[in-house]
């Protein structure tokens, strides 16, 4: 497959998803200082012994030890799901061996004492020598468990989160905070262990927002069916069967639930691949669970009381129940199995289980099947021959040959969640997200309840990079790579190559890649591995799981990786010209780029952008945009033409943030170098462009003052030109960003002359019309701010029209602005409908931005109508969501309502932040929201008798009403004036003040008011 020059470039290193324990021995500076040379040097041999011993035991590897720290690897050789587990494990166990080591003088000794770091993920483990060790190893994991470990204290064991997942129900963990990790993108959630827990802690199905399990009904409905009618003193076998993360334990933690009370005892079991775990695992959790074992001491009490119940239950068979327990116990709590009197056969066991089916039907629940030991599998075999009232419900995932003792039973297969499902989910485990978000993890998960639960969680932790990156935590990354690691080395290979050319894949693809050596069986049998699903009639695989395809694409090496995509390029390209079209132009700019192909991935790339922009995918048109610029900053030196086509592209960009200027948060740097470039070459219509990008570019952003700067260097350049289509496009936006200011003397002719200037040309549906229906929408919103409604309403039903059929994300911006007029006005119900609608075209065309103000201000027309508390948390969140990205245009008036609304609820602490941050935007030219909110910390200061402070702020609304020439903010001050003098007593005064604002209120059709 890879020829001998491609040989050549291979690194010496392999990719391997790895668990890194990074342990040093605390205070030994102080140690080698107070000790005698060979005390200290008997130590660290010590030390050594025990890490040798311990560190393999674990199956790990020591990859050095150098003087008092070692560094050691789990899963280099092959990546184990519970290799975090194994990590923590060794760790405990070579903590506890050093601490029985003792020094200082004798009636004074101390015992030795560990610090250790465990973090996982994918780096590079090359070959080492005298001075690196073992192995080296090279990425972001050793350094981030070597940082855990130094901010371990004495006698500590700090693990990062992501590193354990589900196999953190073996510890007793307590979380401790989030810390910033030098060369990592998003903060990183640890834990430190403290101790392990003998049976598996269980997930609490009480806790919200954990375990969440939805779409699973008709099998729930099968199992309590299956459970009520199954026949008594006969053992009854039921499997839910799936692949890893499908949901299993879900759905056995849910049918517990339905089943729990009187007429059940239902105990739980585990099987477990790990080599700690004891024969017999599962029978010995069923049997200490109904005895009412604990590892804690304080549930003595409990198991006494269930041991005397129990006693007394076996009647005529006590005494033997009692030498029964006894034996159990000395098998089970023993730390030294060499002290055991006693083994414990399977026929003792089950006789426990008789005894305990006597008083109620049991039944057993047997987790993770997979693991089973043989002892745990004969003795299930007997139990079925046995005339127990007994119900045993399996869990596992497939299995590579059909196991005889549970072949007749009665199987439950689950599948991934629908579209439906999935956001129920979402919504259940993250209920606050965008669903600009919700898409895109339902999208990545492809269904999978693991995955969605991983992906949620990243999402309340602030981590929208994780949609962009798809990066997984590394339990996830394990997991998907100790499935790879079973596989057989051809069908690990085909694996790689195919998640090199992409999630959906043309088998043709892969025969041209192979050649000869392609076996097409090897595609079906990956697939009913459940990796991928194949369509036969079109010749494609799909990847099932976007993260899967993620995880295998990581371990492919970097060179060997370049070389297949240079390959897949060449291919489609070849392709695409023998066709004389280019369809699948996105995979080749993908490939290009890839491969490092600069010279084309760039001309591709800009096409598939071009196409994107189309069809208001903005979200692939700015990615692609990214590659073009990227790929043309990657050529050694740009011509005067490549820099002219760097600027066009850049425009592009532009067009394509700034109905999500979210996307833009640190990319202003790209449209001030297209400026720059544009004045190296001396282009001025390029200049004036660049410059005309950046002001609108800085008006999306919320920052009116760069702007209108950057719109009237553009107006200048332009108007020096014979390009009059651009003059009225820079004078629109220079009218708009005024606008933004509040400036509407001088924004409205500005934004009137460019509307007349392409009026003739505004056939509906045309580039010109939608850019002349965003301007007449722009100068209604104007008119509805001073209170002129009717020239509101006539202005946007033109825009509309200018708009024509098509869905574009210009009627998602209209809709909105006609939202903040409605609210304006009064019209609440309205409001809350034009916000949605905006919201709802916004997700069509994937702009965040626009979707979470969208929602924003629909909620401000369901807050001012009932006080909906959902509502006012969803302005919070959606405010909090933009804000926290950078912010956007007129986030002033989300303010304004958030202050309103909780000072009216007495919230004083969120008040005060909602006011900074209004001040701020106000700071910033953007006062669209001041005047609402200075009416509502007026009225807050008149309640508490701060009569100066109130009139502080009635004068700063007045302010900025005058201002902004707006009548409607004026009878609003009024208004509040008469609200607040008829508090304090001034009734007079107080009608004087609403007499004067009612003519206002009725002129300008302000009926709510009025």
């Amino acid at each position: 497959m890879t020829d001998q020059s491609e040989q050549k470039n291979l690194p010496k290193g392999r990719r391997r998803y790895v668990t890194v324990l990074f342990a040093d021995i605390s205070d030994s500076s102080e140690l080698a200082e107070r000790l005698a040379p060979e005390t200290y040097a008997e130590l660290m041999e010590k030390f050594r012994s025990f890490s040798r011993k311990i560190i393999p035991k674990h199956g790990g590897i020591v990859a050095r030890l150098q003087g008092d720290g070692l560094l050691a690897l789990f899963g280099h050789l092959e990546t184990r799901e519970d290799d975090g587990r194994r990590a923590v494990e060794a760790a405990i166990d070579l903590h506890l061996a050093i601490s029985s080591l003792q020094v200082g003088p004798r009636h004074s000794t101390q015992s030795l004492q560990m610090h250790s770091g465990v973090h996982a993920g994918l780096l590079l483990l090359i070959e080492g020598d005298v001075e690196r060790g073992r192995y080296d190893v090279v990425g972001e994991v050793p350094n981030t468990a070597a940082r855990l470990c130094s901010m371990a204290l004495s006698g500590e064991i700090l693990i990062s989160n992501e590193t354990l997942g589900p196999q953190a129900r073996h510890f007793n963990l307590k979380e401790m905070h989030r810390v910033a990790i030098r060369g990592r993108k998003e903060v990183l959630r640890i834990s430190r262990i403290e101790g392990r827990f003998s049976t598996p802690r269980e997930v609490d199905s009480n806790t919200p927002n954990t375990n969440v399990c939805v779409g699973r009904d008709d099998i729930l409905r099968e199992l309590c069916e299956t459970l009520e009618y199954a026949p008594a003193n006969k053992v009854t076998l039921a499997l839910v069967r799936g692949e890893a993360g499908i949901g299993k334990t879900r759905v056995v933690n849910e049918f517990r639930q339905r089943i729990l009370g009187d007429s059940f005892q239902v105990l739980r079991g585990y099987c477990e691949g790990y080599l700690g775990a004891q024969p017999l695992q599962p029978f010995f959790h069923w049997v200490k669970a109904a005895l009412g074992w604990r590892a804690s001491a304080s549930n003595l009490e409990n198991h006494q009381t269930a041991h005397r119940a129990l006693h007394i239950l076996a009647g005529d068979q006590a005494a033997e129940y009692d030498s029964l327990v006894n034996a159990v116990y000395g098998t089970i709590d023993t730390a030294d199995p060499k002290k055991n009197s006693k083994t414990v056969n399977v026929a003792e066991l089950l006789s426990l289980l008789e005894i305990l089916s006597r008083s109620q039907r049991l039944v057993l629940i047997l987790d993770d099947w997979q693991w089973v030991d043989d002892a745990s599998r004969s003795a299930l075999a007997s139990l079925k021959e046995k005339p127990f009232s007994i119900f045993v419900l399996i869990a596992t995932r497939p299995l590579d040959e059909d196991d005889q003792n549970i072949k007749t039973t009665f199987t439950h297969e689950l599948r991934p969640l629908n579209p439906s499902e999935g956001e129920q989910a979402i919504a259940a485990l993250a209920p606050r997200v965008n669903p600009f978000v919700a898409q895109e993890i339902y999208r990545l998960s492809g269904g999978s309840p693991l995955y969605i639960e991983e992906l949620c969680h990243a999402a309340g932790d602030g981590g929208l990079s994780s949609f962009v990156d798809r990066t997984a935590a590394a339990w996830i990354n394990s997991l998907v790579a100790s499935r790879i690691s079973r596989l057989p080395e051809a069908q690990a290979n085909l694996l790689q190559v195919a998640s090199v050319i992409g999630t959906l894949l043309p088998i043709s693809m892969l025969r041209e890649i192979f050649g000869d050596t392609f076996d097409s069986q090897m595609i079906a049998e990956l697939a009913e591995k459940d990796f991928w699903q194949l369509d036969e009639a079109h010749d494609t695989i799909r990847f099932k799981h976007i993260l899967t395809r993620d995880a295998v694409y990581a371990t492919v090496d970097l060179n060997y990786r370049r070389a297949l995509h240079l390959k897949v390029a060449n291919a489609l390209v070849s392709a695409a010209t023998s066709r004389e079209a280019m369809f699948e132009i996105e995979e080749m700019s993908y490939h290009c780029d890839a491969a490092g192909d600069h010279e084309r991935a760039w001309i591709y790339a800009e096409k598939a952008g071009d196409r994107a922009l189309y069809s208001m995918a903005l979200d692939r048109a700015r990615a692609q945009y990214l590659v073009a610029l990227r790929s043309l900053d990657e050529i050694e030196q740009l011509s005067n033409d490549l820099k002219l086509r760097w600027c066009g592209i850049a425009q592009k960009l532009a067009q394509a943030c700034v109905f999500d200027p979210l996307d833009i948060t640190h990319g202003l740097e790209r449209f001030e170098r297209a400026a720059r470039l544009a004045q190296e070459v001396g282009d001025a219509n390029a200049l004036a462009r660049a410059e005309y990008w950046l002001g609108y570019v800085n008006y999306g952003k919320g920052r009116p003052r760069a702007a209108v700067y950057h719109a009237r260097i553009a107006l200048s350049q332009a108007e020096a030109g014979d390009d009059l289509r651009l003059v009225a496009q820079i004078k629109a936006t220079l009218g708009q960003s005024l606008a933004s200011a509040g400036r509407y003397d001088l924004s409205e002719p500005l934004m009137r002359e460019a509307v007349e200037s392409k009026r003739q040309q505004s056939r509906p549906g045309s580039g010109v019309a939608i850019g002349s229906a965003y301007t007449l929408a722009r100068m209604a919103y104007s008119f509805g701010d001073k209170g002129r409604f009717d020239l509101a309403q006539e202005s946007f039903e033109e825009a509309l029209h200018l708009l024509g059929e098509k869905t574009h994300i210009v009627k998602a911006s209209i809709k909105e602005l006609m939202c903040a007029v409605a609210l304006w006005q009064g019209r609440w119900d309205d409001a809350q409908a034009l916000g949605l609608e905006g919201a709802d075209i916004a997700l069509q065309c994937r702009s965040r931005y626009l979707v979470a103000m969208g929602r924003a201000l629909s909620a401000c027309g369901a807050w001012a109508r009932d006080e909906s508390e959902t509502a006012l948390a969803t302005l919070t969140d959606s405010t909090d969501w933009i804000e926290e990205r950078g912010g956007a245009v007129s986030t002033s008036l989300n303010y304004g309502w958030l202050v309103e609304a909780t000072t009216h609820l007495g919230l004083n602490h969120k008040a005060r932040r909602f006011a900074a941050r209004l001040f701020v935007r106000a700071r910033a030219e953007d006062t669209h929201g001041l005047a609402i909110g200075c009416r509502a910390l007026a009225w807050q200061a008149a309640k508490s008798g701060l009569r100066a402070r109130s009139e502080h702020y009635l004068r700063v609304a007045d302010q900025t009403g005058s201002r902004r020439g707006s009548d409607r903010e004026l009878a609003l001050n009024l208004l509040m004036r008469a609200r607040i003098a008829n508090a304090l007593g001034g009734h007079l005064e107080a009608k004087q003040f609403a007499q004067t604002a009612l003519l206002p209120f009725e002129q300008m059709g302000m009926s709510w008011y009025s």
